[in-house]
């Protein structure tokens, strides 16, 4: 609405006249000099929703304040100034919210409420302490006098409403709870409920020999194939189930041989017997591989080894087994007792084999009875006739009879052994 500055320019021109009454008496120079500024100011106070006209602005929320000059409007013709300082309150918000019983009307603003309308907004005039509207936001909530009470139980299940005990045997019924609801509406619920039968599972299987099922917390294996298990909630429906399990157990096996001990240096062969059909060999260490599929090994041997071989079948089962190698520093060394300069070849040469474990003979030292050294060589080969003794020394031939022998032989591994003995040279 528009409030208008009637009164505002009443009070100005009663003013104007007191300040005028001396001003007449003055000269007209003394009256040009001391005539005060024509300005006045309004400050009051309105509600949001009102607009002002003064002069030719509008005022409103959005624009309170503002400086109005009315042109020609002061006493002497000269523009009149108005300072303008408002301010506009806003209305008062409430929002009513009531629990009711369905039949029940409430009446906000002349208007009714009820259960088939229950939202809405008032708007009071004036209602507000600040003598602005008063808008009222209207939520109710109607209670029913009866409610339905549809669910599902399983079987074995029981519930109680209002005392009153439901199951598979008294499934449904009426139950009604006097002053129960809200602002003491009688609760009337209607009960319906469908009771839900666990479901029931046989688990028939065939595993491999050593795997394990854990069923609900049991373990089931070899030793323990059949069960029934509760298994609580597990149902589709949040029901029990009921799991029957039979299971049987695959009869594989594998076999490498019982542990061995060797020689260091020696080799061997590992070739395992199947109680199944493999599909997969694996080895640990790995091995050096005979054949494509990997079921015999040979591997030299230079320290004490655990060999295992895991061999998988067409249906995923693997089986397991080991083999433990120990060594032995006992090299193998052949010397003959006797030997002929004249034989043929190599029978004609005094040398020394050894087994696999054997890379080099370091010093190789042979000595008559009276300790005399008739050989003395280093850096031999094992099994060289080349790089023998002859039976010669010093260039002639050695006489018949018993020598004395020493060896020092080196291993694989870089390790040292003696060997001595005696040989016989005859002609």
């Amino acid at each position: 609405m528009f409030h208008t500055i009637e009164k505002t320019l009443m009070r100005l021109s009663a003013r104007l006249r007191l300040l005028l009454s001396p001003i007449m008496c003055l000269p007209l120079a003394a009256m040009a000099s001391e005539m005060p500024t024509d300005t006045s100011y309004i400050r009051d106070t309105f509600c949001s929703t009102q607009i002002l006209l003064i002069g030719n602005q509008l005022f409103d929320p959005s624009h309170p304040d503002d400086t109005v000059i009315l042109p020609g409007a002061s006493f002497d013709g000269s523009d009149s100034v108005l300072i303008v300082d408002l301010e506009f309150r806003q209305p008062a918000y409430n929002k009513l919210t009531l629990n009711l019983c369905a039949g029940d009307t409430i009446w906000v603003n002349g208007t009714a409420y009820h259960d088939h309308f229950y939202l809405g907004q008032e708007t009071v005039e004036g209602g507000a302490a600040n003598g602005c509207d008063s808008i009222i936001d209207i939520e109710l909530t109607f209670y029913p006098n009866a409610l339905e009470y549809n669910s599902t139980i399983c079987e074995g299940d029981t519930i109680y409403i209002n005392g009153t005990a439901y199951h598979a045997f008294h499934a449904s019924g009426e139950e009604r709870i006097p002053g129960g609801a809200s602002m003491g509406c009688d609760s009337i619920i209607q009960v319906n409920l469908e009771v839900l039968t666990p479901p029931y599972f046989i688990l028939k299987d065939t595993l491999c020999p050593d795997e394990v099922l854990v069923i609900n917390g049991h373990r089931y294996d070899r030793d323990n194939r059949t069960g029934l298990e509760i298994l609580p909630g597990a149902a589709s429906t949040g029901c029990d189930s009921l799991l029957y399990l039979e299971l049987v157990f695959r009869q594989l096996w594998v076999f490498i041989g019982d542990d061995r001990e060797v020689v260091k240096g020696d080799s061997i062969c590992l070739t395992p017997q199947f109680g199944l059909a493999p599909s997969a060999i694996t080895w640990n260490p790995p091995l050096p591989c005979q054949n494509p599929d990997c079921s015999t090994v040979c591997t030299q041997v230079l320290s004490p080894a655990l060999y295992q071989i895991t061999v998988t079948d067409t249906n995923g089962c693997q089986v397991n087994d080991e083999i433990r190698i120990s060594v032995s520093d006992d090299n193998r060394v052949f010397a003959p007792n006797v030997f002929n300069p004249d034989a043929g070849w190599p029978d004609n040469r005094f040398f020394l084999s050894a087994d696999n474990g054997v890379s080099i003979i370091r010093h190789l030292m042979i000595a008559n009875r009276w300790g005399e050294v008739v050989f003395d060589v280093s850096g031999l080969a094992p099994d060289d006739p080349t790089s023998g003794w002859d039976g010669t020394w010093n260039g002639k031939t050695a006489q018949v009879g018993v020598y004395a022998f020493w060896a020092e032989m080196e291993r694989l591994d870089g390790s040292t052994f003696t060997k001595t003995g005696t040989v016989t040279l005859v002609r």
